[in-house]
């Protein structure tokens, strides 16, 4: 078991990981993903610059595996969506699921995903494309449906990144924020033919 001392307390590495992709991503959402070095990240963190490149390789490696994650959380909302009876609100039901587990870290990685397009691209390029795993859950949940009906989903599943970027400048905090894509959401389902 890898461990990491900071101030004298102890963690795992698998502790300290998770730690480096809270605080990178803070990082990068803040000062953008360009602008932020490895040695910020360490500094932020408390622990050498060393003991960074023990846990990720670059910051390229960090930025991947936050999109990874997301895409953990993707297959999961598959797995769950096979696991249910094809009713006619599978689709509502499946989108609310995803935009009610918005957490403030989803919401951290929305905001460096838009903010950061460019890297973005590059790590959907190396196979790391979070817009595929939305379409597995929308091929899923619309199957034949028509264009107009698989549009409506996949906006369903967006509704979160969408009232995040209506709501730069407006003032609105994050539970607002989930709130509008809640509504939408449930809007959106609402216009797709059963």
């Amino acid at each position: 078991m890898t461990t990491t001392s900071t101030g004298g307390e102890r963690r795992t590495g698998a502790e300290t990981r998770a730690e480096i992709l809270r605080v990178a991503l803070a990082l990068f959402t803040e000062k953008g993903f360009t602008s932020t070095s490895t040695r910020d990240i360490s500094e932020a963190l408390g622990i050498t610059k060393s003991a960074l490149y023990y846990h990720f390789r670059s910051k390229d490696e960090i930025a991947t595996s936050l999109v990874q994650q997301r895409l953990r959380e993707l297959d999961e909302l598959l797995d769950w969506v096979e696991t249910q009876p094809p009713t006619p609100d599978l689709l509502q039901r499946a989108a609310l699921r995803w935009v009610e587990s918005t957490t403030p870290e989803r919401i951290q990685a929305i905001r460096l995903a838009q903010a950061n397009q460019p890297v973005m691209r590059r790590l959907a390029a190396d196979g790391y494309d979070v817009r595929s795993g939305f379409d597995k859950v929308v091929e899923r949940l619309t199957h034949g449906a028509p264009a107009p009906d698989r549009l409506l989903a996949r906006m369903a599943f967006d509704t979160v990144a969408t009232a995040l970027a209506a709501a730069h400048g407006f003032g609105a905090g994050p539970g607002e924020v989930i709130e509008a894509a809640r509504r939408a959401t449930i809007a959106l389902t609402a216009q797709v033919q059963s």
